[in-house]
C-alpha cells in the first residue's frame, strides 16, 4: 500500500513538472462602440458629394481578435512556440474575411487568419518563426502612440482612401496595405546585441506549372532595431514581387512593391513622443519595361502622455501620392491628423473618445479634393 502512495506521488510530481515546462494560452481583444465616417469629395468640375457611414461597429482603436499561443521549454534555452490568431468583426461577431490582393503583396487577413505559426526560440541564437504572420514592416509604421488603430487621420498606417469623385484614387492609398501580413513566411529575430536587434522576412509562393491558375508571389524584408537609454530607432525595407502563374522559364511580368519606413522614439514616465517616415513604390515590370503604378509617401509627429489613468494623446502628418491609376489624378499632397483619450478603468479596459481627419488635394487641380472626418468612442477590452 505505501508502495502504491509512494508510486503515486511520483507520478503526480512528474506530470506536475512536465506539464509546469508547457503553457498554452487564449487571449484577444474586442472593441465596441460608436464611430462616424464622413467622406467629402469634390470633382474636377466642382462638383461635391458628401456620404456619411455610421453605427455601433466598434474596432475603431483596435481591430478585434481571438487567439492562442503555447510555448514548451526543450532545454537548455531553447523553446518550441505556436500563435494562431483569427480576426473578428466587432458589432457582428463574424470572422473576418479580408481578401488578399492579387498585387505584389498580401492583405491584412486571409479568410479571418491573421497569424498561424510555428517556431524555435533559443536565448543565445534569437528565434524562427514560419507560417502567416504580421511582416516586420507593420510596426514600424504603425507607431507606438495609439499604434494600429482604424481611423482616418494616421497617414502612415491607416493612410487616404478616395474614389474617382474626389482626388488620389490609388492603387493604394496606405504605405504598407499590400505588405501588412503574409502567407508562408519565415521570419528570423535575432538576440540583443549591445541594443541591436535584427529581423529578417522571407515568404515565397510559387507555381511553375505552365498555365497554372493562381500568382508567384515573393516577399523578403529587413529591419534593425536599436535602443539607447529612452530612446529606441527602428528602420527597414521590404520587398514583394506577384505576378500570375506562368511557365517556370518565362520572364517575370508582374509588379513589384517596395516599402521604406523609419521611426525613432523617446519614452520616458509616461511621455512618448514620435517621428515616424515611410513611402511606397508600386512599379508594372515586364522584361523589357518598367511603369509606375502608384506610390505614396508620408510622414508624422505623435505624441501621449499617461497622467494617472487618463492618457491623451495628438498625431500630425503630411505626405502625397504619385502615379495614380487616372490620367486625371496624377500627384497629391496630404495632410492628417487625430487626437483623443483614453481612460483606464483598469489594467485590462479602456474607454477611448477620438476624432480624425484626413485631407487629399490633386497638385494639378486643387479644386480635386477628398475629405475624411473620423469620430469615435468606445470601450476596449483586452483578455
Amino acid at each position: 500500500m505505501k508502495k502504491s502512495l509512494l508510486a503515486l506521488a511520483a507520478m503526480s510530481a512528474f506530470a506536475g513538472a512536465a506539464q509546469a515546462q508547457s503553457s498554452v494560452s487564449v487571449y484577444g481583444i474586442y472593441d465596441g462602440g460608436y464611430s462616424s465616417l464622413n467622406l467629402k469629395e469634390t470633382n474636377a468640375a466642382g462638383a461635391k458629394t458628401n456620404t456619411t457611414t455610421s453605427g455601433y461597429s466598434g474596432g475603431e482603436s483596435a481591430t478585434s481578435r481571438l487567439g492562442f499561443r503555447g510555448v514548451e521549454d526543450l532545454g537548455g534555452g531553447t523553446s518550441a512556440m505556436f500563435n494562431l490568431e483569427i480576426g473578428i468583426t466587432s458589432g457582428t461577431g463574424t470572422l473576418g474575411t479580408s481578401t488578399l490582393t492579387t498585387a505584389a503583396g498580401q492583405g491584412s487577413d486571409s479568410n479571418g487568419v491573421r497569424t498561424s505559426i510555428v517556431g524555435l526560440t533559443s536565448k543565445q541564437f534569437g528565434s524562427l518563426a514560419v507560417g502567416r504572420q504580421l511582416t516586420g514592416m507593420h510596426g514600424i509604421l504603425a507607431g507606438d502612440v495609439w499604434g494600429g488603430n482604424n481611423m482616418a487621420g494616421d497617414i502612415t498606417y491607416t493612410g487616404i482612401t478616395g474614389t474617382a469623385n474626389g482626388a488620389g484614387l490609388t492603387a493604394s492609398g496606405r504605405i504598407n496595405s499590400l505588405t501588412t501580413r503574409s502567407n508562408n513566411m519565415l521570419t528570423y529575430n535575432s538576440p540583443s546585441f549591445m541594443g541591436a536587434q535584427l529581423r529578417l522576412d522571407h515568404g515565397n509562393t510559387l507555381s511553375t506549372a505552365s498555365n497554372q491558375p493562381g500568382e508567384n508571389y515573393s516577399l523578403t524584408g529587413a529591419y534593425l532595431t536599436y535602443t539607447f537609454g529612452k530612446v529606441t530607432a527602428k528602420a527597414g525595407q521590404i520587398r514583394a514581387k506577384g505576378q500570375p502563374a506562368t511557365a517556370a522559364t518565362a520572364a517575370f511580368g508582374g509588379q513589384e512593391l517596395v516599402v521604406n519606413g523609419a521611426n525613432i522614439m523617446f519614452k520616458d514616465k509616461g511621455l512618448t513622443i514620435q517621428y515616424t517616415t515611410g513611402n511606397n513604390k508600386l512599379e508594372n515590370k515586364t522584361a523589357t519595361t518598367t511603369t509606375l503604378a502608384s506610390g505614396v509617401r508620408a510622414q508624422k509627429l505623435s505624441a501621449s502622455y499617461q497622467i494617472g489613468n487618463i492618457m491623451p494623446f495628438v498625431q500630425y502628418g503630411i505626405g502625397g501620392s504619385e502615379g495614380l491609376r487616372t490620367g486625371a489624378n496624377t500627384s497629391t499632397d496630404d495632410k492628417a491628423m487625430q487626437l483623443g483619450a483614453e481612460y483606464s478603468l483598469s489594467k485590462r479596459t479602456n474607454l477611448y473618445a477620438a476624432y480624425g481627419k484626413s485631407d487629399r488635394k490633386n497638385k494639378v487641380n486643387s479644386t480635386l479634393e477628398t475629405q475624411q472626418t473620423d469620430v469615435a468612442v468606445g470601450v476596449r477590452h483586452t483578455f
